[in-house]
Protein backbone atom coordinates (compact mmCIF):
# COMPACT_ATOMS: atom_id res chain seq x y z
CA UNK A 1 0.00 0.00 0.00
CA UNK A 2 1.38 3.40 -0.96
CA UNK A 3 1.87 6.18 1.53
CA UNK A 4 -0.94 8.19 -0.09
CA UNK A 5 -3.30 5.19 0.27
CA UNK A 6 -2.27 4.85 3.92
CA UNK A 7 -2.94 8.56 4.42
CA UNK A 8 -6.39 8.25 2.82
CA UNK A 9 -7.12 5.22 5.00
CA UNK A 10 -6.20 7.25 8.09
CA UNK A 11 -8.54 10.00 6.91
CA UNK A 12 -11.29 7.39 6.64
CA UNK A 13 -10.57 6.20 10.18
CA UNK A 14 -10.68 9.77 11.49
CA UNK A 15 -13.95 10.52 9.70
CA UNK A 16 -15.46 7.26 10.96
CA UNK A 17 -14.48 8.20 14.52
CA UNK A 18 -16.20 11.58 14.07
CA UNK A 19 -19.36 9.84 12.88
CA UNK A 20 -19.33 7.46 15.85
CA UNK A 21 -19.08 10.47 18.16
CA UNK A 22 -22.13 11.98 16.42
CA UNK A 23 -24.06 8.77 17.04
CA UNK A 24 -23.23 8.83 20.73
CA UNK A 25 -24.67 12.33 21.06
CA UNK A 26 -27.97 11.64 19.29
CA UNK A 27 -30.21 10.50 22.12
CA UNK A 28 -33.60 8.86 21.62
CA UNK A 29 -34.97 8.44 18.10
CA UNK A 30 -38.46 7.74 16.80
CA UNK A 31 -39.19 6.02 13.48
CA UNK A 32 -42.17 7.32 11.55
CA UNK A 33 -43.69 10.64 10.62
CA UNK A 34 -46.01 13.26 12.05
CA UNK A 35 -49.19 14.51 10.45
CA UNK A 36 -51.62 17.22 11.43
CA UNK A 37 -55.22 16.97 10.30
CA UNK A 38 -58.43 18.95 10.54
CA UNK A 39 -61.44 16.64 10.30
CA UNK A 40 -65.17 16.63 9.75
CA UNK A 41 -67.25 15.11 12.54
CA UNK A 42 -70.21 12.75 12.27
CA UNK A 43 -72.90 15.34 13.03
CA UNK A 44 -74.75 16.14 9.81
CA UNK A 45 -75.63 19.74 10.76
CA UNK A 46 -72.21 20.72 12.15
CA UNK A 47 -70.49 23.75 10.65
CA UNK A 48 -67.45 21.58 9.77
CA UNK A 49 -69.32 20.15 6.77
CA UNK A 50 -70.01 23.55 5.22
CA UNK A 51 -66.48 24.89 4.92
CA UNK A 52 -63.06 23.19 5.21
CA UNK A 53 -61.89 26.17 7.27
CA UNK A 54 -64.40 25.15 9.98
CA UNK A 55 -63.15 21.58 10.41
CA UNK A 56 -62.27 20.30 13.87
CA UNK A 57 -58.67 20.11 14.97
CA UNK A 58 -55.82 20.27 14.69
CA UNK A 59 -55.27 16.59 15.49
CA UNK A 60 -51.69 15.37 15.46
CA UNK A 61 -50.78 11.80 14.54
CA UNK A 62 -47.56 9.82 14.70
CA UNK A 63 -47.61 7.17 11.98
CA UNK A 64 -45.26 4.26 11.44
CA UNK A 65 -45.19 0.71 10.07
CA UNK A 66 -45.61 -2.19 12.50
CA UNK A 67 -45.49 -5.71 11.06
CA UNK A 68 -46.12 -4.28 7.58
CA UNK A 69 -49.17 -2.27 8.61
CA UNK A 70 -49.48 1.47 9.12
CA UNK A 71 -50.24 2.39 12.72
CA UNK A 72 -51.34 5.88 13.74
CA UNK A 73 -51.27 7.21 17.28
CA UNK A 74 -52.97 10.44 18.35
CA UNK A 75 -50.40 12.81 19.86
CA UNK A 76 -51.31 15.55 22.31
CA UNK A 77 -50.31 19.14 21.66
CA UNK A 78 -48.00 19.05 24.69
CA UNK A 79 -46.15 15.93 23.41
CA UNK A 80 -45.89 17.10 19.81
CA UNK A 81 -42.54 18.86 20.31
CA UNK A 82 -40.97 15.75 21.79
CA UNK A 83 -42.17 13.59 18.89
CA UNK A 84 -40.85 16.15 16.37
CA UNK A 85 -37.46 16.16 18.05
CA UNK A 86 -37.17 12.37 18.14
CA UNK A 87 -38.36 11.96 14.52
CA UNK A 88 -35.78 14.56 13.43
CA UNK A 89 -33.09 12.67 15.33
CA UNK A 90 -34.06 9.53 13.43
CA UNK A 91 -33.35 11.38 10.17
CA UNK A 92 -29.97 12.40 11.63
CA UNK A 93 -29.32 8.76 12.56
CA UNK A 94 -30.09 7.65 9.00
CA UNK A 95 -27.79 10.33 7.58
CA UNK A 96 -24.89 9.35 9.87
CA UNK A 97 -25.28 5.63 9.14
CA UNK A 98 -25.34 6.30 5.36
CA UNK A 99 -22.13 8.32 5.71
CA UNK A 100 -20.53 5.55 7.83
CA UNK A 101 -21.32 3.06 5.06
CA UNK A 102 -19.70 5.30 2.43
CA UNK A 103 -16.57 5.79 4.55
CA UNK A 104 -16.41 2.05 5.24
CA UNK A 105 -16.66 1.23 1.53
CA UNK A 106 -13.88 3.72 0.79
CA UNK A 107 -11.70 2.22 3.54
CA UNK A 108 -12.36 -1.31 2.28
CA UNK A 109 -11.35 -0.32 -1.24
CA UNK A 110 -8.13 1.25 0.05
CA UNK A 111 -7.37 -1.72 2.30
CA UNK A 112 -7.81 -4.32 -0.42
CA UNK A 113 -6.23 -2.42 -3.32
CA UNK A 114 -3.20 -4.11 -4.88
CA UNK A 115 -0.59 -2.75 -7.25
CA UNK A 116 -1.23 -3.38 -10.90
CA UNK A 117 -5.00 -3.50 -10.64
Amino acid sequence: MTSSAISRLEQCRARYAQLKAELQKLGFVCVGSLQTRHLECGKAKCRCHEDPANRHGPYHYWTRKVAGKTVAVLVSEEDLGLYREWVARNRDLDRVVREMRKVSARALTLSTARKGR
